[in-house]
């Protein structure tokens, strides 16, 4: 019997890490402890701009996807490279990631929608949302509400969003727990490899130290943590922090905690794949400050890992800590976040938050395993 097919799209091939789990349960490639949760039978291909390599896909495609809403050649572009390879491909299904990506897809994917092709999208933060610019309305919400039209299903992560979509858009929505947090990557570390970790990356065994994992952009706001920290960091030569990420704004950043005199207690060491897990729990304070978030995958995992945290208030930091301000502060409030950050280094404990459940990897693949037994049979 033939295999049947989807087609996985994202503006960025750096967006398919968050997607391999859904790949490997269609490919039927899972791995204990979520092997049970394989559905199979599926050739998986994926389309993105290709920028770096693509794993656990049959087939991967170069897309010449642009993030800027505006970039309207090169989205003309894309949509005909995407539309020939959907067609000359003839995919059962389409599973699509990212705003602008997903637009262009689902544009793409009209023809093919005629002819039995299920379109999927999963919204992982919409850019218009309660006190979003103005402009972000008249380009986003517009542009969403159109693309609506030709989707099938679009599955939302946090509350804001799935009200919204579920009232302004023509078409089925669900919601489900985000994609989920990988609990067995970081149930099998040891003490060992956590201090081996925080040594190889420069830190010492009595630091005190305040991650940051997040791609470096305006949205995710990294210049506030240093400048909210600086005065603490000047005190108190234990205190590091560490930001795990890369991004057009990391420049920025370094020059600022050079400027500010703290330069020698930031780190910025970029992503960190193998000792990822160790390291994130070898430290003592985790924060998330972007401005915008659908949910917030490091946050989480960060409570997995035990470590008190302190968030932005935004839609998707709400719902992981239930609305409750002792986690939350404005994006643009500096002066409360140095008060925060003072408070948690004295008084740890009171910054903890016990890990919501439901927001493990085997409960989001089991909802997405449901969904898509629904929509695609």
């Amino acid at each position: 019997m033939a295999k049947r097919k989807i087609l996985f799209t994202s503006h960025t091939a750096n967006f398919s890490k968050f997607n391999r789990p859904l790949m490997r349960m269609l490919r039927g490639t899972l791995e204990e402890p979520y092997k049970e949760l394989n559905i199979g039978g599926w050739q998986v291909d994926y389309a993105s701009a290709n920028e770096e390599p693509v794993k656990d896909a049959d087939y991967v495609y170069k897309i010449d996807f642009a993030r800027s809403p505006l970039s309207f050649g090169k989205h003309i572009k894309a949509y005909r490279q995407l539309k020939k390879l959907i067609n000359e491909n003839h995919y059962d299904a389409i599973h699509t990631h990212t705003p602008v990506g997903s637009i262009v897809t689902r544009w793409a994917a009209k023809k093919a929608r005629k002819h039995g092709t299920k379109v999927i999208y999963t919204c992982h933060g919409f850019h218009f949302y309660d006190g979003a610019p103005k402009k972000n309305w008249l380009i986003y919400y517009r542009a969403e509400r159109q693309a609506a039209k030709f989707t099938d299903l679009l599955i939302t992560i946090n509350r804001e969003d799935y009200k919204r979509a579920k009232k302004d858009f023509e078409c089925p929505v669900e919601m489900i727990d985000g994609v989920g947090v990988d609990t067995a990557r970081f149930a099998k570390t040891t003490k060992k490899e956590q201090a081996e970790a925080r040594a190889k990356y420069g830190l010492g065994a009595d630091d005190f130290v305040i991650c940051y994992l997040a791609e470096f952009t305006k949205n995710k706001n990294q210049h506030m943590l240093v400048e909210a920290a600086a005065p603490i960091l000047k005190e108190n030569s234990k205190l590091k922090l560490l930001f795990l990420g890369e991004g057009p704004c990391l420049d920025e950043v370094k020059e600022l905690a050079e400027n500010l005199g703290v330069s020698k207690q930031c780190l910025f060491p970029g992503y960190i794949r193998d000792e990822y897990a160790a390291l994130v729990q070898s430290c003592n304070l985790y924060t998330s400050l972007s401005i915008r978030e659908g949910l917030g995958l490091g946050v989480l995992e960060a409570l997995y890992c035990g470590l008190p945290i302190i968030v932005t208030d935004n839609r998707g930091h709400r719902d992981i800590v239930d609305g409750n301000k002792k986690y939350l502060v404005s994006a643009t409030d500096t002066a409360a976040l140095t008060k925060k950050l003072r408070e948690a280094i004295r008084y740890p404990e009171e910054y903890k938050l016990a890990f919501p459940k439901r927001y493990t990897l085997s409960n989001s693949l089991s909802e997405m395993k449901a969904i898509y037994e629904e929509i695609l049979g």
